[in-house]
């Protein structure tokens, strides 16, 4: 792999995480007591469309991508159009413009997971199992760097959450020497440009115009990637093809295959349910509530880590052990969780949450690639982004909300979980599709599904 090719699909992976990165963890600020004042509820619809936008937007794109039109466009036009649309959606005030609008956009963000992945994978051609996962780190990076780079953003003339760092690294000196150079170097940046027409002091909105500003570059930085057509037409062919998305599900005549879409859902279950749960568990157990979100990129910083060992462990142990192992991180995470002692230890406990994701969601990734032929790549991705991040977050969030309000008492005025409780229901489905995985899954399959695969379809060629 060339150099340049390296470096073009990590700019890739890094700004499709980094535009989520901003929007996401920062958007209940700008929807709830701080700002907006929205109920509850509406804050809870309007998290549901990332769900919402899994479910149907990526089986059409996945079909687009690999019948109709080059991946590379598809994804220009949805992160330009999506980037107006969250823009859009920084100016609306009241429930329903919003609601429409982040749904929009998320049928159009959603999809470009899946195909950054079948790009990248066209594009890495037969070395991509080898170097998928440094390609891949870079959107974890991503994902951090966002988050980092819009608390500046907010608080940028006296940066107190970077002061709290320094001062637990016991590094105030050096830290005061910085902020000496930032207020008069790059302050005086800052100010000028939020002294500009239509841009002002930053403000909770901007979680979405910051993101829908990146979005649109990114779009315009999609169209320099290498070129990756739709799959040609055979002279055998029929006028139009078989969908795309049905010669994906043929797939599921392989036992392998299914069980690993099966589990994935069931995964995604127990992720949507983590994430819904995770912020009120960490505050329960003495977490200074604005730096949950600080604290919760430890499972990005391990994951980013982990990533780079993928190769090795898909190398020493295969498929079907390292998603075994992701699988397990996850089940002793929740074990852990589910006595609830001690605080440090639930922290620490986070790295593990970026060990599972790692090894489980992106070898799952790279299984799928393998098993799809080439002209339905794309759409084998999307029908993954499908039962994790569509089908598994809309059923994991609904259940998470009634688990909650099931396992939740009042004590002295204040609401209380009984967190063990909670845990246990995560507990149980990870053990459960560890189970299931166990029994079902053979990795030999493998060899059967890309023969099947190989006399449906030849590679084609990818412009660098």
């Amino acid at each position: 792999m060339s150099l340049g090719l390296r470096v073009r699909l990590s700019i890739m992976m890094f700004l499709q995480y980094f535009v989520w990165g901003i929007w996401l963890p920062m958007l209940a600020q700008r929807l709830g007591n701080n700002d907006l004042k929205l109920t509850g509820g509406e804050i809870g619809w309007i998290f549901s469309v990332y769900g919402f936008g899994s479910v149907v937007g990526p089986l059409i794109m996945g079909q687009l991508a690999d019948r109709y039109f080059a991946t590379e466009r598809v994804m220009a036009f949805a992160h330009s159009v999506g980037g107006l649309l969250l823009i859009a959606a920084a100016y609306a005030t009241s429930f329903w413009p919003i609601f429409l609008l982040m749904l929009a956009y998320c049928n159009l963000y959603m999809p470009t997971m899946a195909l950054t992945n079948s790009l990248a994978f066209r594009s890495l051609g037969e070395a991509n199992q080898q170097h998928f996962p440094s390609i891949r780190v870079w959107g974890t990076i991503g994902w951090i760097a966002a988050g980092l780079f819009f608390t500046a953003y907010l608080d940028y003339n006296s940066l107190a959450f970077y002061q709290s760092i320094f001062d637990l690294l016991n590094l105030h000196g050096p830290f005061e020497n910085f902020l000496s150079f930032w207020r008069a170097s790059i302050v005086p940046l800052w100010q000028a440009l939020f002294a500009l027409p239509y841009v002002g002091e930053p403000s909770y909105k901007d979680c979405l115009r910051v993101s829908g500003f990146f979005s649109v570059v990114y779009g315009v930085y999609c169209l320099t990637l290498p070129h990756t057509p739709p799959a040609p037409a055979k002279e055998t062919d029929p006028i139009d093809k078989k969908s795309a998305v049905l010669e994906c599900l043929e797939l599921m005549k392989f036992r392998s295959f299914a069980v690993l879409i099966v589990v994935a859902g069931l995964v995604g279950i127990m992720l949507a349910f983590y994430f819904a749960c995770e912020n009120f568990f960490l505050e329960s157990i003495g977490i200074d509530p604005k730096q949950v979100g600080a604290f919760m990129t430890i499972s990005q910083i391990a994951e980013a880590v982990v990533v780079l060992f993928i190769p090795w462990s898909v190398s020493k142990f295969g498929f079907k052990k390292t998603m075994m192992i992701g699988m397990g991180a996850w089940a002793i995470r929740f074990g852990f969780s589910a006595l609830g002692y001690p605080p440090w230890l639930m922290v620490g406990t986070l790295m593990l949450h970026g060990f599972a994701f790692g090894f489980f969601f992106i070898v799952a990734q790279m299984f799928v690639d393998r098993s799809a032929s080439w002209d339905i790549k794309a759409s084998a991705q999307s029908l993954l982004v499908f039962v994790i991040y569509g089908l598994g977050t809309v059923a994991g969030s609904a259940i998470a909300g009634y688990v909650l309000d099931f396992f939740a008492s009042t004590v002295d005025g204040a609401v209380v979980h009984n967190w063990r409780g909670i845990w246990m229901g995560p507990l149980l489905l990870t053990l459960l599709c560890m189970g299931i995985f166990a029994l079902i899954f053979r990795e030999e399959q493998i060899g059967e599904i890309r023969e099947d695969a190989e006399s449906h379809s030849k590679p084609g060629a990818v412009g660098h």
